[in-house]
């Protein structure tokens, strides 16, 4: 008997409907999904019927680009799992209360250190390798800590891998689809946390 793929809504946040991008996030995430993917100027409801959700990447700034209402409404409604990526991490963070800072461009592999266990960091170590592509960071004070927990950081960026304190919100700074074996490892950790979610 074959196993049945969780459901997913990949949420894209590229400032254009980007095929390119894309691919790496369906490649990355179809092993272990069945994927319906939107493009965030076109996500019309936070009422979302499959099983988790990922937001992707994206060049927009915060100094200079709003996040879109609805998204922001997602992040505070949802209960469903949600892996949220670099901009969509921001975001997350940003959603509920988080300050965003910018700094350098960052482009290269960086080595992550894991604070704290977490489900969505299973089989990962202590210490691991991603690409990192970003100017902009979650700032690591009160305003992030009264509802995330920082799971992982490196010598770059002091958040690298939040979790909400009361639902299965994740988000990491760094890019899993461009990051091979640990993306791949991400990527069925969340399949089995969204076959499995939270009791909340």
């Amino acid at each position: 008997m074959v196993n049945k793929k969780p459901s997913l809504l990949l949420i894209e946040a590229h400032h254009e409907p980007s095929p390119a991008d894309l691919k790496f996030y369906l490649d990355w995430l179809s092993p272990q999904f069945e994927i319906s993917n939107v493009y965030i100027k076109n996500l019309a409801t936070t009422n979302v019927n499959q099983d988790c959700i990922v937001v992707t990447g994206s060049k927009w700034q915060f100094d200079k680009n709003p996040v879109p209402e609805t998204l922001t409404d997602l992040y505070l409604e949802t209960n469903k799992p949600v892996l949220a990526i670099c901009w969509g991490h921001q975001a997350l963070a940003s959603a509920y209360g988080a300050r965003i800072t910018k700094k350098s461009f960052i482009e290269r592999s960086e080595t992550i250190r894991v604070e704290e266990s977490d489900k969505i960091l299973d089989e990962l170590g202590l210490f691991f390798t991603v690409w990192e592509s970003h100017y902009e960071h979650v700032v690591p004070d009160g305003k992030l800590k009264r509802n995330f927990h920082i799971r992982a950081y490196s010598d770059s960026c002091k958040v690298e891998v939040i979790k909400h304190k009361n639902k299965p919100l994740w988000g990491v700074q760094f890019h899993p689809e461009r990051s091979k074996i640990v993306g791949r490892q991400m990527a069925a950790n969340l399949a089995r946390i969204a076959l499995r979610p939270p009791t909340l």
